[in-house]
């Protein structure tokens, strides 16, 4: 092979030892986030008096897996299979925290990595619909790259002066990161394109999604409020550099370091935009996190105050000090015994794209842009089996953020009474119940049961045979017997002295109220009833 034939991978003298050290602390702080956003909401969800036990749940399906002569950890990997009471839950969510303080630190990445996944894996399997996001998934993607990507031969992570230099093994692991953080953003921005139909022009041709964005995300904030006043030419602008951004710059992560950097500012450029208009959790941080990697570290030296001598020597060489270099035998070990998991990754993500992608031609009837959609089955049922096998563990996924556009805002609130006559609302936290409170500031906590609550309005109305049914049916229960569990979600309790005899949900559907109106009223929402979500339920 040339001594140059991976040059537009690696030109000569890059190297991508600091970036692998931030990359992997920076998963630190994510995990960190996530662990502790679940920890202070885990006994109101699944815990023993929670919405949707975790206990119950385990037993229910250790009892389906038994019957069917099926592993229970094969099938649902959880730590808590071992214990599900309220103590040990709290004690994993603390394991989870320190095992995040450490990577932080630099210290043990590997272990450290191994035991964040496991623990949040573990959280995700039993976490039932307030688990069932994609950053949930990126995060689980994205710790088991970093279990691989991590230098098991050393305990400390150093970016400062010499770092570890990157085995064979560990740029195999790089380049897959390099791939996912492309793979999330061009199927972002293709999803887009791909489910667009008459019925659904927003996103193509109509370019009018933005029109809708602001006030129909899950939590807007009150930059939200302030960008939808802006005319619909900003609107329509807006999406231009977006799909730029997804669609293009994912290229840019195969044509060469100065590119990947390129792709890196683009991507995280977006990801800010995202989290200073809205509430989304530790997404945008994670997928920052994620563009760590593509950037060389001569890139990292230049912002950097680096002595005299340093910088002279990284202006003159294009790469800054050299990490100490890795023996070949040292390289080969590290090879091999990643190479099954390097084979099994590229295999679960090519396959993931290409199923995703004729999968799009089977569910999007007329389309706009049938170019879009992959004609062509490409993954024999071989393929689909073996990848089942592994969909239990959550190594690989495919992303399509923003898919379709709400253009409308349906939202569900609570009331109670004490006769069937009177009727009094229930403000849940951090949702657009009460018209004058300013959208809230809640990222990067995810409050789950308010972002579910914004998935439950996008149904006609209660369903028991709805994925929300048993948490809304306990969440109903628990408002009729002033529960302090149930009422935990909400502001305040509106019966105070004695609990309701009757609640019901309303339906109303909300919006942002102009620059007028909000001179006007002082409200940051206007609404209109649209009718019962919920029918009343009364104490037996």
């Amino acid at each position: 092979m040339p001594k140059n034939a991976l040059g537009w991978l690696f030109p000569r003298g890059e190297t991508y030892a600091i970036s692998r050290a931030l990359f992997l602390r920076g998963l630190g702080v994510i995990f960190f986030i996530a662990i502790l956003s679940w920890w202070v909401q885990v006994d109101e969800l699944v815990g023993s008096e929670g919405l949707v036990p975790m206990g119950e749940f385990l037993e229910r399906v250790g009892e389906a897996l038994d019957d069917q002569e099926r592993s229970r950890f094969g099938n649902l990997p959880t730590i808590f299979w071992i214990n599900a009471g309220d103590a040990f839950l709290h004690i994993v969510c603390l394991i989870g925290l320190i095992l995040s303080v450490l990577l932080i630190a630099g210290l043990i990445p590997g272990p450290a990595l191994l035991g964040l996944w496991f623990v949040y894996l573990s959280l995700v399997g039993t976490g039932g619909p307030f688990m069932s996001f994609q950053w949930d998934i990126l995060l689980l993607e994205a710790g088991f790259l970093g279990i691989w990507l991590a230098p098991w031969r050393r305990w400390h992570l150093a970016i400062r002066g010499r770092v570890a230099a990157l085995t064979w093994g560990e740029t195999a692991m790089l380049w897959l990161a390099w791939f996912v953080i492309a793979k999330l953003m061009f199927q972002s921005g293709w999803v887009k394109l791909a489910w667009a139909t008459e019925q659904q022009p927003e996103w193509w041709p109509e370019f009018s999604a933005m029109t809708f964005h602001y006030f129909t995300q899950p939590i807007p904030n009150s930059l939200s409020w302030h960008l939808h006043q802006m005319p619909e030419w900003y609107h329509k602008a807006e999406l231009v550099p977006m799909y730029f951004v997804e669609l293009v710059l994912p290229l840019f992560v195969f044509l060469g370091s100065r590119f990947r950097l390129i792709a890196a500012l683009g991507f995280a450029g977006l990801m800010f935009g995202i989290l200073l208009t809205g509430n989304y959790t530790y997404f945008n941080w994670l997928t920052i996190v994620l563009c760590l990697p593509l950037v060389a570290d001569r890139y990292w030296y230049f912002l950097r105050k680096l002595p005299e001598k340093l910088r002279k020597k990284a202006k003159s060489t294009g790469s800054g000090p050299r990490p100490n270099p890795v023996p070949s035998g040292e390289n080969w070990i590290s090879l091999a015994w990643r190479a099954p998991v390097v084979v099994l990754l590229v295999f679960l993500n090519g396959h993931t794209c290409l199923a995703d992608w004729h999968r799009a031609s089977q569910s999007v009837p007329n389309p706009v842009l049938p170019a879009t959609h992959l004609p062509w089955d490409l993954t024999p049922n071989w393929t689909d089996e073996f990848r089942a096998k592994f969909y239990p563990w959550n190594l690989c996924s495919g992303y399509g953020l923003f898919r379709t556009m709400t253009i409308t805002r349906p939202e569900i609130v609570f009331e109670g009474s004490p006769d069937g006559v009177e009727w009094r609302e229930y403000d849940v936290r951090w949702k657009p119940d009460a018209l004058d409170e300013p959208p809230p500031l809640v990222a990067p906590h995810q409050p789950r049961v308010a972002w579910q609550l914004w998935f439950a309005a996008l149904e006609p109305g209660y369903h028991p045979r709805s994925r929300n049914a048993q948490w809304m049916s306990n969440l109903v229960r628990g408002l009729l017997e002033n529960d302090p569990v149930a009422l935990s979600f909400f502001e305040e309790n509106p019966f105070p002295d004695q609990s309701p005899k009757f609640v019901r949900a309303a339906l109303y559907h909300y919006e942002f109220t102009t620059a007028e109106e909000k001179r006007e009223s002082g409200n940051w929402w206007k609404r209109e009833r649209q009718g019962l979500w919920l029918p009343t339920i009364g104490k037996n």
